[in-house]
């Protein structure tokens, strides 16, 4: 059977590169808060699911949301602490694995930690055919895949709630879609792979739902002067209606503030051997498309049937 990595395919991309463009349809509905929608969307993955719930838990806040909403749910899932190691066996993302573990013992929860030998991920060049079997430019998402591709039950990435970013030289917020994340959908579209890619933006009515929350409304019409995405108000919307009381990436003062690793390993000697530069050199010009549709247009558009 095959998979519905987005309800009814609102959202899906097409071409690459410069004719990268992403076609997101409204909802038909009037929509919810993003945490009620949340819970409405995971309840219907939940109840669709082959397998047990799965979360690879990146130390981030949006899998951290994940986790939260499934613990409120009652749902039973693992958790996946994942590991990025050189071939010396030190760690390259410790910052943010540091996040997860505090978390799992904040909650009662035994997370199962994964190493990957990234050294060795380059230097067979697995991460380079990866990247090729869906023209993705990003060494990250190419390592989250070959992970994922190892591990059973119904895998839930939590990862990308809607982003919208400030263009300083057109002094305009814009909703983005970027080609190389949507090589998650085309990674699990390509292998049929039992999970959920894009649980954070799953269903139309969670797209429009953060867009119009009064922080993400406050942020796209230029009352946050001085942010430049959304990443920095994103906990707002997760804490709007959940009373989580998730905390604020503070990307000026710290301490919290979102890596993946490969903020060390690009300092690294790895980043120099020829599997790893050919993303710079070749694939970042070839399949680095973005989509960008102005913030106003794109509520406008989306909430013709609000």
């Amino acid at each position: 059977m095959k998979m519905e990595y987005t309800k009814n395919n609102y959202l899906y991309g097409t071409g690459s590169g410069d004719s990268w463009h992403v076609n997101i349809d409204p909802p038909k509905r009037k929509v919810r808060s993003y945490y009620e929608e949340t819970i409405e969307a995971v309840e219907y993955v939940y109840a669709n699911k082959t397998g047990k719930f799965t979360v690879l838990f990146s130390g981030g806040l949006d899998s951290q949301y994940v986790c939260e909403v499934l613990l409120r749910l009652s749902i039973d899932f693992d958790v996946i602490i994942v590991e990025y190691v050189d071939n010396q066996g030190q760690n390259y993302n410790s910052h943010d694995t540091k996040w997860a573990y505090e978390f799992c013992n904040s909650r009662n929860l035994n997370p199962k930690t994964f190493s990957i030998n990234f050294d060795k991920l380059v230097e067979s060049g697995k991460l380079v055919e990866i990247a090729q079997s869906i023209h993705c430019c990003s060494p990250p998402v190419c390592t989250y895949l070959h992970f994922i591709e190892q591990l059973d039950g119904f895998i839930l990435l939590g990862n990308d709630p809607p982003y919208i970013r400030f263009e300083k030289d057109k002094n305009l917020w814009y909703l983005e879609e970027l080609e190389y994340i949507h090589g998650l959908l085309r990674y699990f579209e390509k292998g049929n792979l039992n999970g959920c890619p894009f649980l954070l933006s799953y269903t139309s009515e969670m797209m429009l739902s953060f867009l119009i929350d009064p922080s993400i409304e406050k942020l796209g019409t230029g009352q946050f002067p001085g942010k430049q995405g959304s990443n920095s108000t994103k906990s707002l919307v997760f804490n709007n209606g959940s009373n989580f009381n998730m905390p604020v990436y503070d990307f000026v003062n710290g301490p919290r503030v979102k890596q993946t690793g490969f903020e060390v390993i690009r300092k690294s000697p790895i980043a120099k051997h020829p599997n790893y530069s050919i993303f710079i050199d070749d694939f970042y010009k070839t399949w680095n498309g973005e989509y960008l549709e102005s913030y106003t247009e794109a509520v406008k558009r989306l909430s013709i049937n609000q």
